[in-house]
């Protein structure tokens, strides 16, 4: 297995790929970071499977014109062929209806991510949302 800090810097990469996809609306290079048994437990408890949160992101993508992201990971796991993140994450989208009214939300996100080795690459199987803050705020006009 991989010394620590080589995992870090392996996840780091995954996680800056995330943030280019999202900004570049690429659905299926987004999708490719997750395992396709993937378990997403949201804040509610409710766990929903990747075709769901993938269906629930092409949505977000469908609407946002800006998106800024950010984590700070608090803490990491290594526990045989998984590894656990502990992040805190920090985004801010904004999105466009009906061309003149803008929505900007800004998510806090505390949760747990494991990460397993999948044909040769670390992919995420497992999120537990621990906490999840959102703001929201409309703007009219352009």
């Amino acid at each position: 297995m991989e010394a620590g800090s080589q995992i870090e810097a392996a996840l780091d990469g995954h996680h800056a790929a995330a943030n280019a996809a999202f900004a570049r609306r690429d659905i299926t290079a987004y999708q490719a970071l997750f395992s396709s048994d993937l378990q997403y437990i949201q804040r509610n408890g409710i766990t929903i499977d990747r075709r769901r949160l993938m269906q629930d992101v092409e949505t977000q993508l469908s609407r946002r014109y800006h998106t800024e992201s950010s984590f700070v990971r608090e803490a990491l796991d290594i526990d045989g062929g998984q590894v656990t993140e502990t992040l805190l994450q920090t985004a801010t989208v904004k999105a466009s209806v009906l061309g003149f009214l803008r929505r900007t939300w800004r998510v806090q996100r505390h949760g747990l991510y494991t990460w397993a080795m999948e044909d040769g690459q670390w992919r995420i199987v497992r999120v537990r949302v621990l906490s999840e803050t959102v703001e929201s705020r409309w703007i009219l006009g352009r």
